[in-house]
């Protein structure tokens, strides 16, 4: 019992997403503090479009922006697992995500102090989604990388490696899919509180 109790723990430490979840925490606190600095004020390579465009903006270019950075973010992860030692870049991906979070409130409420109130509603519920997103993209990568490196180092390997690699290829599929859905239900809230805000 003691056996099955550990083997549990272990298994449901590695399938967590706390540990990434807390690394893009980190990022957010880290990009509060960089709101301010000439280097990374109006970056859009930083605040990673999740500051919406301005109120003119057409709702198709909104879910645009939107899906360019979450595919630009999730091929990367894709990439990272395809590397035996892909998780220090990995993590440097969570921090670069929480990062964009963390400065785009952090502007939001520079520019508009206590009215940020709709614009901060505009990026909070896109955060929170794409740092779940986020989170499994890394996930799959670490587990990815990892029987990388095991078969580098002590060989072992998996008796199915195409129909592993198509699994791994298609939950990335999958996470792609739901951005994009994410992307055109956040292009519409932000539509919508654009005109809110214009009234």
């Amino acid at each position: 019992m003691k056996q099955i109790s550990t083997f549990s723990e272990n298994n449901r430490n590695r399938t967590s997403l706390l540990p990434y979840l807390s690394l893009i925490i980190i990022g957010v606190i880290i990009g509060s503090f960089m709101n301010g600095r000439s280097f990374f004020s109006n970056s859009t390579f930083i605040e990673q479009c999740f500051i919406p465009s301005g109120n003119n903006t057409s709702v198709f270019i909104l879910i645009k922006e939107t899906f360019l950075w979450a595919m630009i973010f999730t091929v990367c992860a894709f990439c990272i697992g395809l590397c035996a030692f892909g998780i220090i870049p990995g993590v440097i991906l969570l921090l670069y995500h929480g990062a964009g979070i963390g400065m785009s409130i952090s502007c939001i409420y520079t520019d508009y102090g206590r009215a940020s109130i709709f614009p901060a509603a505009a990026v909070i519920p896109k955060a929170a989604a794409f740092s779940v997103i986020a989170a499994m993209s890394v996930r799959e990568s670490f587990k990815f990388s990892r029987g990388i490196l095991n078969y580098c180092i002590k060989g072992d390997i998996c008796a199915d490696k195409a129909g592993s690699f198509r699994l791994y290829c298609v939950k990335f599929i999958v996470l792609i899919i739901l951005s994009l859905f994410i992307s055109a239900a956040d292009g519409g809230l932000n539509y919508i509180l654009a005109k809110v805000i214009q009234q």
